[in-house]
């Protein structure tokens, strides 16, 4: 398991006040760099920071909430086209 970074700094300014949306854009920013090391792998980013990644997006995911508790952070898989899910909404009923 690779262990985490301590770190005491303040978390990555956001433009809004959804911490996961300033994580995301710590992720495009590094993607180019994230292309070259972990391609086909899951990364995680937490306080505008990749601190993990693994070919197990689930197992990495355990692993973090067992280092930083219930906090936001962000996983995504390095892909060179990003994968678009299409879900479709439930239907509500009035």
């Amino acid at each position: 398991m690779k262990a985490l970074p301590q770190t005491s700094a303040p978390p990555a300014k956001s433009k809004t006040s959804d911490p996961l949306a300033a994580e995301q854009r710590a992720f495009e920013r590094q993607r180019a760099h994230l292309l070259r090391r972990h391609l086909g792998q899951y990364v995680a980013f937490y306080r505008g920071r990749m601190v993990d990644h693994d070919k197990d997006d689930e197992d990495m995911a355990a692993r973090l909430f067992a280092e930083l508790g219930d906090v936001p952070f962000f996983i995504a898989r390095v892909e060179r086209t990003p994968t678009v899910f299409d879900v479709p909404s439930p239907e509500v009923e009035d």
